[in-house]
């Protein structure tokens, strides 16, 4: 049965941070988050370094406890849920997935498919084809019997992925809601593969087949603009502000946020905003010289 919202507000149909701190030698890495994720919805976490970003995934995805608040998966405390049952319904793509032992691409992928009782000595046959969709999902499906070790760190990026996303392939029981959390998954990616991914995440949201929610961690701003739903900015470990791309990303915002100055103007394509830094004479960017309170107001 789907589960129901019994520990906190929640409700059941969302993955939510309430009131998370985070406090590691003496500094609050985060402070007083709150942050729900909705299926059917990409919601990209924006920051600067440090700002948090990843300390909240972590939190999020059950890997970091923090010292205040809680996280509810599904309208229930993430550390009532058993790992297993955890696992079926959120998967984490981190930034780094280290691997040194020469698995196949399809082995990584395969071990998407522990949650589900898969890789008990020899795979099954549906195991076997969702890693394969999976990896065609991701365009690496060329690669499935290459040694993970030989591939680029691109390529090994878009294995990981589908590794996740064989995690989450099949929907649950009632359609209860299932959670991809991406930590900067474009960030080892081309060109091409960054939208494609992004692509993907905002197709795997509104799958009407399945009800899933989609966090992504990123540093650019204009992919943000372009694929995310929703936006939240985050700034030494505090929430600045969540929603659409259009009402967040303003120049003040961005701003206070990141301390360089930007003009945001209307996409010649798209329905999106298109941020372009303001750049000095002589080739410099043109970094605030206000301070950050006040440029919300």
């Amino acid at each position: 049965m789907p589960a129901q919202a019994r520990d906190g507000a929640a409700p059941a149909a969302t993955l939510a941070a309430a009131g998370l701190g985070v406090r590691r030698q003496g500094r609050w890495l985060l402070d007083g988050v709150d942050l729900t994720l909705a299926a059917g919805e990409v919601l990209v976490l924006l920051g600067a370094n440090g700002a948090g970003k990843s300390t909240l995934l972590k939190c999020l995805a059950g890997e970091m406890t923090p010292e205040q608040g809680q996280v509810l998966l599904n309208g229930r405390a993430l550390g009532r849920w058993r790992p297993a049952d955890a696992a079926r319904r959120r998967a984490v793509l981190p930034q780094a997935s280290p691997l040194s032992f020469p698995f196949t691409a399809l082995e990584v992928v395969l071990m998407g498919r522990i949650p589900h009782g898969g890789l008990q000595g020899s795979a099954g046959t549906a195991d076997l084809g969702i890693a394969a969709a999976a990896l065609a999902a991701t365009e690496v499906a060329h690669l499935a019997e290459r040694r993970y070790t030989t591939l680029s760190g691109g390529e090994r990026q878009r294995v990981h992925l589908a590794r996740v996303l064989a995690q989450l392939w099949e929907p649950l029981p009632g359609r209860e809601p299932q959670w991809l959390l991406l930590d900067e998954p474009t960030a080892s990616l081309d060109l091409a593969h960054q939208h494609g991914v992004l692509a993907l995440a905002r197709r795997w949201a509104a799958d009407p087949s399945a009800r899933r929610g989609v966090l992504v961690v990123l540093h650019d701003l204009n992919l943000a603009a372009q694929y995310a739903e929703r936006i939240a900015v985050l700034k030494e470990g505090r929430l600045l502000i969540s929603g659409t791309p259009a009402a967040v990303l303003t120049p003040g915002l961005i701003e206070a946020a990141f301390g360089l100055a930007v003009s945001v103007l209307p996409h010649p394509e798209l329905d999106c905003p298109l941020i372009v830094p303001r750049v000095r004479r002589g080739g410099g960017l043109a970094a605030s010289e206000r301070p950050a309170t006040g440029l919300l107001r």
